[in-house]
């Protein structure tokens, strides 16, 4: 349902299956069943522009998706910086000078992505709020936010300090939160789908808003001005034009705690509803969606297969950067996870013996075989944060937390193609396979190791579902061969 994000594809087809296996279960991880298909597509798209002799950049720049659109699976795309993360990792990488220049074994790859931010579902099915925050604001000028958010070390905490304090004009040390105790904080539906900031950010701005109404209200009337000119800012209280009519944070809440008691605020967040009405209208729907562009340098050798990767250039469509700092870091810890990926992370498995109940088992059950990359293999990464504020978001902030993943196998495999001319169609990409590659280059066959078929499955009847730029609804309609199936049962009858 995500793949027609990215580029404009006015249809879109696809068939999946559930397979059941005796294999560990799966489980969440940064993308969420995304980068599979990412992986695919991106992969697709340079074999395109081989054939087309186009430049894959300049390819997917003339594809990108416009902004306040609906895509074929009925998404609504808000605003949309994909075209300027592509122009920065082109400039940035001096693509140009290398796609198909640089000497034998050494290669450059592109690949784009685009990733929900928050999930527009909630996974309760019901109406009710995602998530929600209060405030109180003490006399002494400090105020406490409660939220559930549940801080794992993504920054939200420095998110929520920020969206408070920059609404009331205060420095983030004069904001204190209280979160993930669902003994006494309001409702949060979780630390996933890279949804915190927006959900929790637009509740805590709705809360705070509401504060910053009665402090407004309460210090106009001691000012003796109109509440419209009130402005909050470096902890202080003061009237537009006039700096003697002025009085700090603190006083401007005792002032307001004198006029309407107790100060205590309520902000609370639900997505909009998603535009697609069919039945699997909900896997998708966001109230904004980030984009992601990178250019992968690596450098093969071809008598032994091993891969070096000395930088990765990216691009994230951020809508705004609240935290540059912690944004940067997000986006370099994507590139390191999927760099993993794309290079040795992966689970083996082998069958017991039959007397020993014939299970499958993992062939490297340490992780002392289970090779991840280390600080010497993590190669220099360029981030380039791409700002294009989104209006459902606050402050125009986007996620950050798994879109950059998304792109970086895909140019890990391009870059290869590139470099020594095979295509490895499955990750990890690793020396065995490229060796194997070469070899069926050298025989003159098609130098390429990966996925063969697809198994055969039974599929039930597919939905069939209108795209918008055709004059659908959003509904499920009958297939058009049904539909004439119907039209003859009628006929003969």
């Amino acid at each position: 349902m995500l793949t027609p994000l990215t580029y404009e594809l006015p249809r879109f087809k696809f068939d999946a299956c559930r397979v059941f296996t005796n294999k560990p279960a799966c489980g969440p991880k940064r993308g969420h069943g995304t980068p599979q298909p990412r992986f695919g597509q991106e992969v697709q798209l340079d074999k395109i522009a081989e054939k087309l002799k186009l430049d894959p950049a300049d390819l997917r720049l003339n594809m990108v998706t416009k902004a306040n659109t609906l895509t074929a699976s009925w998404l609504k795309i808000g605003s949309n910086g994909l075209a300027e993360c592509i122009r920065q990792v082109v400039a940035g990488s001096g693509w140009k000078q290398k796609h198909g220049k640089l000497p034998q074994g050494r290669g450059v790859g592109i690949a784009c992505s685009s990733y929900m931010t928050g999930a527009g579902v909630s996974i309760y099915w019901n109406k009710m709020p995602h998530t929600g925050v209060q405030l109180s604001l003490d006399r002494s000028g400090q105020v406490t936010v409660f939220c559930g958010a549940t801080e794992v070390g993504q920054g939200s905490d420095d998110v929520l300090a920020a969206v408070v304090a920059e609404t009331l004009g205060i420095s983030t040390k004069e904001v204190r939160c209280v979160t993930g105790d669902t003994g006494i904080t309001p409702i949060d539906l979780g630390s996933y789908s890279s949804r915190v900031t927006l959900m929790m950010g637009n509740a805590a701005l709705q809360a705070a808003g509401r504060a910053r109404d009665m402090l407004v209200t309460a210090a106009a009337e001691q000012l003796e001005v109109a509440p419209a000119d009130i402005v909050l800012s470096r902890g202080r209280v003061f009237a537009a034009g006039d700096a003697s009519k002025t009085m700090s944070f603190a006083e401007a809440v005792v002032y307001a705690e004198t006029k309407y008691g107790t100060l205590g605020t309520v902000g609370s967040y639900t997505p909009p509803k998603p535009p697609g009405k069919f039945k699997a209208a909900g896997v998708g729907p966001s109230p904004a969606y980030s984009y992601s562009a990178c250019v992968v340098e690596v450098e093969v050798d071809e008598h032994t297969g091993w891969i070096n990767v000395p930088k990765i250039w990216v691009a994230h469509d951020i809508g705004r950067a609240l935290n540059p700092t912690l944004a940067r870091g997000q986006v370099i810890g994507g590139i390191y996870m999927g760099l993993g990926e794309a290079l040795m992370e992966e689970q083996v498995f082998r069958r017991l013996p039959p007397k020993l109940s014939n299970a499958l088992v993992h062939k490297i059950p340490s992780l002392l075989e289970y090779k991840s990359i280390t600080s010497l293999e993590m190669p220099e990464v360029e981030v380039f944060l791409v700002e294009d504020p989104d209006p459902n978001c606050p402050f125009g902030a986007k996620e950050v937390g798994q879109g950059p993943l998304l792109p970086v196998m895909p140019a890990v495999a391009n870059a290869v193609f590139d470099a020594v001319g095979v295509r490895i169609d499955e990750v990890p990409i690793t020396p065995e396979k490229i060796l194997r590659a070469l070899h069926l280059k050298r025989e003159g066959k098609s130098p390429r190791v990966g996925p063969e078929r697809f198994p055969e499955v039974p599929y039930v009847e597919p939905t069939f579902v209108i795209p918008p730029g055709e004059g659908g609804d959003g509904t499920e309609s009958k297939p058009p061969q049904r539909k004439a199936a119907k039209a003859a049962e009628r006929a003969a009858s």
